[in-house]
C-alpha cells in the first residue's frame, strides 16, 4: 500500500513547484537566494516531521527562518571575534539572547521608533 501522507521532502519539493511562477519572475541572483532558502529548510526536516499538527508549509517556512537565523548568528560571531564586540560596543550593553531586545509590550507603552 502507498503512503497516505507525503514526506517532508516531498512537501518541500511540492512547495518549490508551487512557487515556480514567483521564481521565474525573480532576477537571477534572487533566484539563487530562494534556492538557498529551500535548501536551508532541508537541514531541519527532522524537526518538521515532529511538528505534525501544523501545515507542512508552515514548518518549511519556519525551517527557512531558522536557517537564516543560524547564518546571521554565525556572521555575528565572526564579527565579534574579529572586532572584539559588535561595533566596538561594550558587551554589557548588548541585549540578552533570551530577552525581547528591550521591547515592552505592556499596555500604554509606545513601541520604539524604527528608522528607515
Amino acid at each position: 500500500m502507498g503512503r497516505t501522507l507525503p514526506t517532508v521532502n516531498q512537501v518541500l519539493e511540492q512547495n518549490r513547484e508551487q512557487w515556480a511562477r514567483f521564481y521565474r519572475a525573480l532576477r537571477r541572483e534572487d533566484r539563487k537566494l530562494l534556492d538557498q532558502l529551500f535548501d536551508g529548510a532541508k537541514y531541519f526536516t527532522a524537526a518538521c516531521v515532529y511538528q505534525a499538527n501544523v501545515t507542512p508549509t508552515e514548518s518549511i517556512f519556519l525551517a527557512m527562518l531558522l536557517h537564516l537565523q543560524k547564518q546571521i548568528q554565525e556572521l555575528q560571531t565572526k564579527r565579534e571575534v574579529s572586532n572584539g564586540t559588535p561595533d566596538g560596543m561594550d558587551s554589557r550593553s548588548l541585549p540578552d539572547a533570551h530577552s525581547d531586545g528591550g521591547l515592552d509590550s505592556r499596555p500604554g507603552r509606545k513601541p520604539p521608533l524604527l528608522l528607515r
